[in-house]
């Protein structure tokens, strides 16, 4: 008997967080998934979890993705499959001033979230516009619209990351392929439980109402459906966007300055 058709889905990052409630949404859609990440034996676990209970078929790799030839080595691997939808959502944070950041931090971080996204989706668009289907989200941040101090590169990737995004989107336009920027604030995973008290000063904070990976993931699919190049989740990243956009430059780069003295407890 042959086996149903499937879709292909392929999550980076997908050991936690977004990345996993990825997983977790798209498994239930009924997808198989090829998923990647650096921590072997969870990626395994979570692999194993999704199989068994969605009667699905998994592909866990493990790929440090910050290294050129392990992505060059992906793409290669994605090029021979009919991938139906892209999450490019691997990526880290870097919560030091720029002047003591190790340069090889922010050349992991650009390798990882710049050079990383254009080969893979690169190694997928070609298949998509001939089956005339499919969808790429790129994972980005509502620091695409903002300065971040002490997280300037991570907010710089950020915003490359949307412009480059909603200028594919308009080259893509008729051919059947949806691109997406996902643009979530600040989210509740591994990455800002790293923050320490930062991060608390940040849960106390009311101009922030955190998300949750499931939010942030119903968010985005429900946009990619309806073809929307760009998704924020949640009416509070919206709104705040929305009021800074209307302020002078030099109101809101004061503000936000205030504001993030505040979280990280500088006066």
């Amino acid at each position: 008997m042959d086996q149903p058709f499937r879709p292909l889905g392929v999550v980076t990052g997908a050991t936690s967080g977004i990345g996993a409630a990825f997983a977790e949404a798209l498994a239930e859609e009924g997808y198989d998934l090829l998923l990647t990440g650096r921590r072997e034996t969870l990626l395994a676990e979570r692999s194993r979890s999704l199989e068994q209970r969605f009667g699905i078929r998994v592909e866990a790799l493990r790929v440090e993705l910050d290294r050129p030839q392990e992505v060059r080595r992906l793409a290669e691997r994605l090029r021979s499959l009919e991938v139906d939808l892209l999450v490019n959502n691997a990526g880290f944070g870097v919560r030091c001033d720029f002047l003591r950041t190790p340069p090889r931090t922010w050349e992991a971080l650009m390798d990882l979230q710049v050079r990383c996204p254009l080969e893979l989706t690169q190694a997928v668009l070609p298949g998509m516009v001939a089956r005339g289907r499919g969808g790429v989200v790129n994972v980005a941040s509502e620091a695409s619209f903002l300065p971040v101090p002490r997280n300037g590169v991570y907010a710089g990737v950020k915003a490359f990351l949307l412009r480059w995004t909603e200028s594919l989107a308009l080259e893509l336009e008729g051919s059947g392929v949806t691109v997406q920027a996902l643009c979530p604030g600040l989210t509740r995973t591994d990455f800002h439980g790293r923050l320490g008290e930062e991060g608390a000063r940040l849960s106390r904070s009311r101009w922030i109402r955190w998300l949750t990976p499931e939010m942030v993931v119903r968010a985005s699919l429900g946009d990619l459906k309806k073809g929307r190049a760009v998704c924020v989740p949640g009416w509070g990243s919206r709104a705040r966007i929305a009021l800074l956009s209307l302020l002078p430059r030099s109101l809101r780069l004061a503000l936000l300055g205030r504001f993030f003295r505040s979280a990280s407890g500088k006066r």
